[in-house]
């Protein structure tokens, strides 16, 4: 009778933790991880500590779509295509162009955006630029692993026409601003829609644009199972106008998203 009394103990114990284990199961959803590195206006940025910008809004309406919770996670630019690849982070919007060597590590969304590399300066320069080699006696900053260090570097710095040192690479964009404005360096390389961004917060001046028309794209985790659905919520905001009234809201002129 004690043995028959024990069996039925153990064995409604077991059946309780597997209820209890199939009800947590249910209830923990699936929440979609973010990454973007919040210091790209107007693309990406805090406000009162609320994430803002083109991509933000974006995020928010894909995983609207999805159907899914979603989590945003602040990290340094160069930090994102690792974490995706390390699996922190599912996808991610930072105003990320999409070229081959990014491929190797990551998959992209179809295209969002489109924009072009521009050199600007204090806005009370004497210098004129008027073709990409006159920087290379200057110093100029970039943001570390952007596109715009990456086209320094592999147009001037590899060829030897500008010295290595001219290239002082920062981790943020605002650093790299702020150190231009302080006089430490002469010229920041940044993306055309983010110049326009910080123009609201400092003064700059553009001198010179490089018409790289660049595609910015949503990264992925290689063959990751989100892809599919975020390029349909994706084609749905570009073919509705979303996407468009999203960018009107962040700029005074719209520049260009992608068809």
């Amino acid at each position: 009778m004690k043995k028959t009394l024990i069996v039925a103990i153990v064995l409604f114990t077991m059946f309780a933790i597997l209820l209890t284990s199939a009800s947590c199961k249910k209830k923990t959803e699936p929440v979609l991880r973010i990454g973007t590195n919040a210091e790209y206006p107007p693309f990406e940025f805090k406000e009162n500590n609320e994430f803002m910008g083109v991509d933000m809004d974006i995020a928010r309406a894909i995983a609207a779509k999805m159907g899914m919770k979603y989590e945003i996670i602040d990290m340094d630019f160069d930090a994102l295509i690792p974490s995706l690849t390390s699996n922190k982070i599912d996808i991610a919007l930072s105003a990320i162009t999409i070229t081959e060597d990014r491929r190797q590590q990551v998959d992209f969304s179809h295209p969002y955006y489109i924009a072009n590399q521009v050199i600007i300066a204090r806005p009370d320069t004497k210098l004129k630029i008027e073709k990409l080699e006159d920087i290379v006696k200057y110093k100029v900053g970039a943001q570390n692993g952007t596109t715009g260090q990456i086209y320094i570097d592999e147009n001037l710095i590899a060829g030897n026409k500008m010295n290595k040192n001219n290239l002082k690479k920062y981790s943020t964009n605002i650093e790299a601003i702020t150190d231009m404005l302080n006089g430490n360096i002469d010229l920041v390389i940044i993306d055309d829609s983010a110049a326009q961004g910080y123009s609201k917060l400092k003064p700059i001046a553009t001198l010179f644009m490089i018409e790289t028309n660049e595609q910015y794209g949503i990264a992925l985790q290689k063959n990751s199972l989100y892809l599919e659905a975020v390029n349909m919520a994706l084609d749905d905001l570009i073919q509705s106008g979303e996407i468009l009234d999203i960018v009107a809201k962040y700029f005074e002129d719209t520049p260009p998203a992608a068809e």
